[in-house]
């Protein structure tokens, strides 16, 4: 699976957890989410939707593909498997481990991040 952008990836964590939430999500509530303005989101999603990972309607909520999803899906896991191994391993407090994680979700590979948690188990 190509990777996206740092960004384009954040963008897709927020809209996936707000999926999770309500089924889909509100261009404001992604903006919200990642304290950003409405119209760099807007330009976010067009992307995505490029890409396949979302579909998207002016004025209609952001709903993932099933691409979309997993990558998702695969994004907020590889981000709950960072922060567990920052606290239990790292020995970092969980506010620290929650931005560390954040930071070292784009630089390391899904596969690698897996690997990290299965030494957890």
């Amino acid at each position: 699976m190509t990777r996206l952008s740092r960004s384009a990836e954040d963008y897709l964590e927020a809209i996936g957890h707000l999926c999770r939430e309500n089924g889909r999500a509100q261009v404001s509530d992604v903006a919200a989410m990642l304290n950003v303005k409405k119209p760099s989101v807007t330009a976010a999603v067009h992307q995505l939707a490029e890409e396949g990972l979302i579909t998207y309607r002016r004025y209609a909520p952001i709903e993932l593909t099933e691409k979309g999803r997993k990558y998702a899906d695969r994004v907020i896991q590889s981000h709950a498997t960072l922060k567990r191994f920052l606290i239990e391993i790292g020995g970092l407090v969980p506010e620290r481990a929650e931005e560390v994680a954040c930071s070292m979700e784009h630089i390391l590979t899904f596969e690698e991040i897996a690997a990290m948690g299965e030494r957890m188990n």
